[in-house]
């Protein structure tokens, strides 16, 4: 399985890595994980790390845990093993929708950036309101997101 981060210098991609890497070894320990390898969140060099990973003949899985996804998909579709290979990937954009309904990507993880910010700036607001009070805790839900239920 081809792994593509970002970078690893983010929190969350990092994150990202320890999780998959931590749940793969537990559950699926024949399988050999290639990487993380940094994209640095570009669409060429994430198409350029993602169409060397397809190089390999006995890639089963791509996980792209950050952005670049047009660079990912470009390469997908270019490799002639879309479809062959299960795909996940990060972030509902436009890119990612019309490869997830294609059945180029097969999961998308979306984190919901604008509920994300929402939370923040109401506890910014909360904070500057009512120093030293509660902040109310917004649970922020991450949607999983695959053709069938598309939206």
């Amino acid at each position: 399985i081809g792994l593509i981060a970002g970078s690893l210098g983010l929190r969350d991609h990092a994150d990202r890595v320890v999780g998959f890497t931590a749940v793969m070894a537990e559950e699926f320990p024949g399988l050999n994980i290639i990487g993380p390898l940094e994209g640095h969140d570009a669409d060429d060099e994430t198409e350029a790390l993602t169409r060397q990973l397809l190089g390999a003949p006995d890639l089963v899985g791509l996980y792209n845990l950050g952005a670049g996804n047009a660079g990912f998909v470009t390469a997908l579709q270019q490799s002639g093993r879309a479809g062959a290979v299960r795909v996940v990937a990060h972030e509902l954009t436009d890119k990612a929708r019309n490869a997830l309904s294609a059945g180029v990507i097969d999961v998308v993880l979306d984190q919901n950036p604008e509920a994300e910010i929402r939370a923040a700036l109401a506890a910014a607001r909360a904070l500057v309101q009512h120093p030293g009070g509660r902040i109310e805790e917004r649970r922020v839900e991450i949607g999983i997101f695959l053709r069938d239920n598309l939206r």
